[in-house]
């Protein structure tokens, strides 16, 4: 406890850039700051700081422990927390964050049996197409599809999306039906606006091999929904997750064309900054979502 006690009173001094503030930080004399600071130094047989009467500033040494105990430090912080929150109910406000089309579709029909079980959790959810930096903006969880990008970021699987192209019977009947994603090229494709990748690619399985395809179109659009509708208006082909378009499947008002080359296209995942304490409410609600991962998603 000793050497974590010094351990901390020197990031704070490294952070503050000064005994005095980290003094008051702390609420201990600048004796004692000076006192573990020189003790840690003592221990570890190197100089962390460069001293002069109106300077202080970190050695090379003291740089690099700096960065490694300040690790330590918050996984002795996780550790304590989480252990301390292992038997709490969860209590307190989780902020979530989905795409819309996901959101609306399966993470919406959970909530209510998520509360009923925590009825202390207040959930403010965040559905937006746009891609959300969840460190920056104060987010504990967001659900995501596609391909994961950001290596400081906890995933938890929940499930894969099925992609399908649709067109309008008034479409086929003006422009004729594509029998093979490579004949896509030659029709008017409504084209996604994605944050993480280009949106005139489209994900097929020819011949066993998961492959892009380019398309071409007149409109590109950020929101599922507005592909699907404008499909339904005749404008052109879309590109959506199947459950998106089952009503209007059923109803003739689309038509699924070239079936045979479907291909599982986005896999959904939670996750959650990897530096940031877990807290009961956001490992229960990442349980809770994992359990329920075989909920179909509905319109």
């Amino acid at each position: 406890m000793r050497v974590f006690t010094a351990m901390q009173v020197f990031n704070r001094v490294a952070e503050l850039k000064g005994f005095a503030a980290a003094a008051r930080d702390l609420g201990i004399s600048t004796s004692s700051v000076s006192r573990h600071v020189s003790d840690l130094e003592d221990e570890l047989g190197v100089r962390l700081f460069n001293r002069t009467t109106r300077r202080l500033s970190l050695t090379d040494d003291g740089a690099e422990y700096q960065t490694r105990s300040t690790a330590i430090l918050q996984d002795l912080d996780d550790l304590h927390n989480s252990t301390r929150d292992q038997h709490r109910m969860p209590s307190g406000r989780l902020r979530v964050t989905a795409s819309v089309t996901l959101g609306e579709a399966w993470v919406v029909q959970l909530l209510p049996g998520f509360l009923e079980q925590y009825p202390d959790v207040f959930v403010e959810l965040d559905l937006t197409d746009r891609l959300v930096d969840l460190v920056e903006e104060g987010y504990d969880v967001g659900i995501r599809s596609g391909e994961l990008r950001d290596s400081s970021m906890i995933a938890r699987s929940l499930m894969g999306l099925r992609y399908i192209v649709c067109a309008s019977p008034n479409y086929i009947a003006k422009y004729g039906e594509a029998m093979h994603p490579n004949q896509l090229k030659n029709h008017r494709c409504i084209r996604y606006l994605h944050p993480t990748r280009q949106s005139d690619d489209w994900w097929f399985d020819i011949n066993g091999k998961e492959t892009w395809v380019k398309v071409d179109g007149v409109i590109a659009v950020n929101n599922t929904w507005a592909a699907r509708d404008l499909a339904i208006a005749g404008v052109g082909l879309c590109y959506v997750p199947d459950f998106v378009v089952k009503g209007d499947l059923d109803n003739g008002s689309l038509i699924h064309i070239i079936p045979d080359f479907d291909s599982a296209a986005d896999s959904v995942h939670a996750v959650y900054p990897t530096k940031r304490h877990l807290s009961t409410r956001v490992r229960i609600f990442m349980d809770y979502l994992v359990s329920n991962s075989d909920v179909e998603p509905e319109v």
